[in-house]
């Protein structure tokens, strides 16, 4: 078996400074190495700024402790631009990279530019994709993710009360339409003005759900095993079975010889 256990940082986000923030997240690496994680999954710009050198180091040398690996959103700053970022560090504490998000809702144009890029980590124990929140709500980021040769797309939210009423929707169909592992971390309880959902997921590539987190504080433990991926995938071989030909005749924006 190919198992790989997902950690969803549900945390508290309520008006921590940096310094807070950054212990609490190495604390959270602490906990979860405890429970055998791999990767631990934080929300959408749970660091509300761009952590400096210190911080960094601080995370890298916990992930290193114990061997867990750190999914963490933030505010990048890149001289006069920022993006919504996820940063990869692996187990070793290395940066492994970094995923920008490409969809923006119309008030977070204002603050972000978005991203071009759709990067799959390859790792000793699979491959994943990352997106961030309003991304799971087009297809297009998950298939080509999962046509690179994602087998978990990690999404990091930040969504609120009340609930978008067809999260779940968008969650299964993402993994049923890729034949992928779909695992979100959502921020939870109150942050100024803001109320956040919780609810972090994960979902089976055939769509149904293996856990589902409360409107409290959690730090679950989930286990994936990748071999399902095929049965799940059976005879309705989705991403074998498509058409780029005609996608692209249509001016679906893709040429015939693209794999997309």
């Amino acid at each position: 078996m190919r198992i790989i256990n997902i950690a969803l940082g549900q945390l508290g986000c309520s008006n921590l400074g940096l310094e807070d923030t950054i212990r609490q997240i190495a604390e959270a690496v602490e906990q979860v190495g405890q429970k055998k994680a791999d990767y631990l999954l934080f929300p959408e710009l749970y660091l509300e700024q761009q952590p400096d050198q210190a911080s960094l180091e601080l995370i890298a040398a916990t992930a290193r402790k114990h061997r867990v690996g750190v999914i963490l959103g933030y505010c990048e700053t890149e001289q006069d631009t920022r993006y919504n970022t996820a940063l990869f560090i692996g187990k070793n504490g290395e940066i492994l990279g970094q995923y920008r998000k490409i969809h923006l809702l119309d008030f977070e144009r204002n603050v972000f530019t978005p991203g071009d890029q759709c990067p799959v980590f390859d790792l000793p124990e699979g491959k994943i994709g990352l997106m961030i929140s309003y991304d799971l709500m087009f297809p297009e980021v998950s298939r080509i993710l999962a046509i690179k040769g994602a087998q978990l797309l990690l999404v990091l939210a930040a969504n609120k009360f009340p609930p978008h009423p067809h999260q779940h929707v968008y969650l299964s169909s993402r993994a049923l339409e890729n034949h992928v592992f779909v695992a979100m971390a959502n921020k939870v309880g109150l942050d100024g003005n803001h109320l956040y959902l919780g609810e972090s997921t994960v979902v089976h590539p055939n769509g149904s759900t293996i856990y589902k987190c409360s409107n409290n504080v959690e730090l679950p433990v989930i286990s994936i095993n990748l071999d399902e991926i095929e049965e799940a995938r059976g005879r309705l071989d989705y991403l074998k079975n498509r058409r780029p030909a005609v996608y692209a005749k249509e001016g679906f924006g893709f040429t015939p010889t693209e794999s997309f």
